[in-house]
């Protein structure tokens, strides 16, 4: 996701979190303006090296991405989803609010204590230091957003410490994620093929309505499907290999197009 705002380009990092976020989703929350508000929030206050704030900034972006992988997760494998969220608790008194299990937006995670969301990565085989590593950035942000008097990030290096562990974090996510993508890229392949998208006239439309708005890929997971091999699929369906090919020549010509490759 790229905002429609003010140069980012030269904080470090920024760009390279916005990419795990995604691209264009249609939400009821609209998550691309919170992405875009939260990302011009930090554009001013590192402009005016007020860096904490900044920091305050990426962590919402962090948690964004937070909120969207588990969605995801209970999209691909919702068996193993439901069986996991027996766990999940509510801050106290938003329990009835807590819809986890059929969630009408990426938000409804917010309600859950954010260093227990992390806990559902271990379906993706997120190792136990990377999920802990999650509940530590947490807590980090959680002590400096206290009024204790003092500022614990007062420079550039100091912001690019904190933010390199965040997208640290996110890149080991992503990581683990890559096997959920393609199992479910070839869904949506399969079903393409099986003529179940055929009110689409062309695959780009396919593309940007349910893999895009619909599904919130990210650029980094798009470019996963992008790299993706069709052979296995091909061999497996033989019948299906004009279309397969077509779709993904139509994958990589959309990401030509919006300048991901």
């Amino acid at each position: 996701m790229v905002p429609d705002t003010a140069d980012y380009t030269e904080i470090p990092h920024v760009q390279e979190i916005l990419s795990y976020l995604p691209i264009d989703p249609i939400d009821e929350e609209d998550i691309v303006n919170y992405v875009r508000n939260i990302t011009n929030l930090i554009i001013t206050n590192y402009k005016y090296e007020q860096y904490q704030f900044a920091y305050f900034g990426i962590h919402l972006l962090y948690m964004t991405y937070i909120y969207c992988t588990a969605w995801k997760i209970g999209q691909i494998e919702p068996k193993r989803y439901k069986d996991a969220i027996i766990f999940a608790r509510a801050y106290n008194g938003r329990d009835r609010d807590l819809n986890i299990e059929m969630p009408d937006s990426i938000f409804v995670y917010s309600l859950m204590p954010e260093k227990e969301i992390a806990k559902l990565f271990k379906i993706i085989e997120l190792d136990e230091s990377q999920i802990s590593l999650v509940g530590d950035i947490v807590e980090t942000r959680n002590e400096m957003a206290h009024a204790s008097g003092k500022f614990e990030i007062l420079t550039e290096e100091s912001f690019d410490v904190k933010v390199s562990s965040v997208l640290s974090s996110m890149r080991v996510i992503h990581k683990c994620m890559d096997r959920l993508i393609r199992k479910w890229y070839e869904k949506v392949l399969v079903s393409f093929c099986k003529g179940e998208y055929d009110d689409y006239d062309v695959p780009k439309d396919l593309i940007v309505e349910q893999m895009i708005q619909t599904f919130k890929l990210s650029t980094n997971e798009l470019l996963v499907c992008n790299e993706m091999s069709m052979r296995s699929l091909i061999t497996e369906y033989r019948g299906y290999e004009t279309k397969l090919k077509a779709f993904k020549k139509a994958v990589k010509e959309y990401c030509k197009e919006m300048g991901f490759i």
